[in-house]
């Protein structure tokens, strides 16, 4: 069969308007692994080292920590629901001058996309969006949230190691 012939047949443009069975929960269950993680490593972080950075070029550890909830919920607001202004977060400065404040970004961010993935009709979820350059189903979104926890949480690791201490456990299976 041609390529072609693929792109058109109504089954194949039928299965790729369709979410595999189950999607919601796994993105919930992931959002909320990468929620509790982050979480984990605020509460690991000594507060002397939230402004450690390995080297001067790179964001230092609640930098990092806010960049994971901000990204998260600014790729949901925009590329899911078309807001470009996206949710309130609170002031991430102020947010990012202790542990507390800084847990409290990561909850109020990572709720923000868990009500919104556990609340919107699969026709929103499945609809196309642009996502830098590329059109993908809205759900599949959530999934590039997570890719993006996984790797800049997977960085920051390096931090902990770098200070002699363990990072918290990786609980992801």
């Amino acid at each position: 069969m041609h390529v072609a012939a693929l792109g058109s047949a109504p089954g194949i443009l039928n299965a790729q308007a369709k979410r595999p069975a189950g999607t919601r929960q796994m993105l919930v269950e992931t959002l909320t692994g990468d929620r509790d993680y982050a979480l984990a490593m605020v509460d690991s972080m000594p507060a002397r080292l939230l402004h450690f950075k390995p080297v001067p070029e790179v964001r230092d550890f609640a930098e990092q920590i806010e960049h994971v909830a901000s990204t998260g919920a600014a790729y949901v607001a925009r590329f899911v629901l078309n807001d470009n202004h996206g949710p309130a977060l609170g002031d991430s400065a102020a947010a990012m001058k202790s542990k507390a404040g800084l847990k409290r970004l990561v909850r109020t961010a990572f709720d923000y996309c868990l009500r919104e993935v556990q609340t919107l009709p699969d026709s929103t979820l499945l609809t196309p969006t642009r996502f830098f350059g590329r059109d993908i189903p809205r759900w599949r979104v959530f999934m590039m949230v997570h890719s993006h926890d996984v790797w800049t949480m997977g960085s920051v690791v390096a931090y902990f190691r770098l200070n002699g201490m363990p990072p918290p456990a990786f609980e992801a299976f």
